[in-house]
């Protein structure tokens, strides 16, 4: 049987290309359910000796020339049982990274735990990392096996752990006015510092002429702290209505914000489009005005607020987080999105309705062809065709607790 000759990629089409590149990663998954079926097999009749080596790693890193990182790598997935996972690579749905995020996941489980429990915790894996990164399904692993320690732990030691949470810090200073300092926190601590710092020990944007933030991570982190503290010790001047939204006075159309037509003017002379507008009014309180023919304002109306509070709690507890399938991003770095573009009447909308999205993924929403609707429970998003021809909605699952801790 003669192989079709592939057309060069410099003369497919944009679409083309596209449609290429992803037929191109599924085969490349499927070819790797192969080579680790047969990693299986090989180590299975225990044929390294035979071929004059210690064992199946060691005749991979001899026979392929692959590291003796990845040859173990190898090994330990084909040798672990893992149906689910394999079937979703062997249909080209995951990547070797997956499986190998996977497998160090579901390799450190307890042995408390059910063959039925396992089961649900690699379904849950499984389908997250058809939606997300390997980044994170590692996240999510993380979480899964924290869930697995506490239900491993004896009711009365999980009780006297939180009744007295380990925090410990310690600290001097030096002749020279340094402080150095260490310590340790409980994991709902550790959650909350993280959270924290981690915003404010992103890099800076590059400067003028182009140069990157040089600060390395540790100085980066440094001054997050350093910030932290200076926020503290200012407490008592922070203003009272530092979590109040951003109350937007808008003084154009409502025809014309359906239609995302034209430019818009901010109070700080910055122009944006429309379309941007529309983001920025997400989670706004919108007041709308009527000018006249000559700037004069002939009506100021009433606040109009997308939520009410009850509604952002209600869904702080129903999505958990962003939306978008394979996010991992809690409630507090998210706003309320509405199905529809724009509100056309006042007062809150229903919370069918409505979902939570992080400032990150509002982009996908209002600049590419990702769209969301109301689903059966929560919001779901539809991809765009050149990623998914059928457009299937799909519901995000990143937030999910396990299967069977959740039953």
């Amino acid at each position: 049987m003669v192989s079709k000759k592939a057309v060069p990629a410099q003369q497919l089409s944009d679409d083309e290309l596209t449609a290429a590149m992803l037929a191109s990663e599924e085969a490349m998954n499927r070819e790797y359910a192969r080579i680790v079926d047969l990693v299986g097999e090989f180590d299975k009749r225990a044929l390294a000796p035979r071929k004059g080596c210690r064992n199946t790693s060691v005749f991979l890193v001899s026979a392929l020339r692959l590291s003796y990182k990845e040859a173990r790598a190898r090994v330990a997935q084909a040798k672990l049982t893992m149906p689910a996972a394999k079937t979703a690579l062997a249909s080209g749905k995951i990547n070797r990274e997956h499986l190998q995020e996977i497998e160090r996941v579901l390799s450190r489980a307890p042995e408390s735990l059910s063959k039925s429990e396992l089961t649900a915790d690699e379904d849950s894996l499984v389908s997250l990392a058809q939606q997300a990164s390997p980044f994170t399904v590692r996240k999510i692993g993380v979480r899964l096996r924290s869930y697995w320690d506490v239900e491993a732990k004896d009711p009365k030691t999980r009780e006297q752990d939180l009744a007295r949470p380990k925090r410990m810090f310690h600290y001097s200073m030096t002749s020279d006015g340094l402080m150095e300092f260490s310590g340790v926190f409980d994991p709902e601590t550790s959650t909350m510092v993280a959270g924290v710092l981690a915003p404010l020990s992103k890099p800076d944007p590059a400067d003028e002429i182009g140069r990157p933030d040089r600060r390395t991570k540790d100085e980066r982190q440094g001054d997050a702290v350093a910030a932290v503290f200076d926020v503290a010790a200012r407490a008592p001047d922070l203003p009272l209505n530092a979590s109040e939204r951003t109350t937007m006075t808008v003084t154009v159309g409502l025809e014309e914000l359906e239609r995302r037509a034209g430019i818009a003017m901010l109070d700080n002379y910055r122009a944006v489009s429309v379309s941007q507008l529309l983001k920025l009014c997400c989670d706004a309180r919108v007041v709308p005005a009527v000018l006249g023919t000559a700037g004069e304002v002939l009506h100021l109306g009433q606040p109009a607020e997308l939520t009410s509070p009850a509604q952002q709690a209600a869904l702080a507890i129903r999505d958990r987080g962003c939306s978008r399938p394979g996010c991992t991003r809690g409630p507090k770095w998210c706003t309320p999105q509405q199905v529809t573009r724009w509100i056309a009447e006042h007062g809150p909308v229903e919370l069918k309705d409505l979902g939570l999205v992080c400032e990150r993924d509002r982009h996908l929403l209002h600049h590419t062809e990702w769209e969301i609707q109301a689903g059966e429970n929560r919001i779901e998003w539809v991809p765009p065709a050149w990623l998914d021809p059928e457009r299937t909605p799909i519901s995000n699952t990143a937030h999910d607790p396990p299967r069977h801790s959740a039953a």
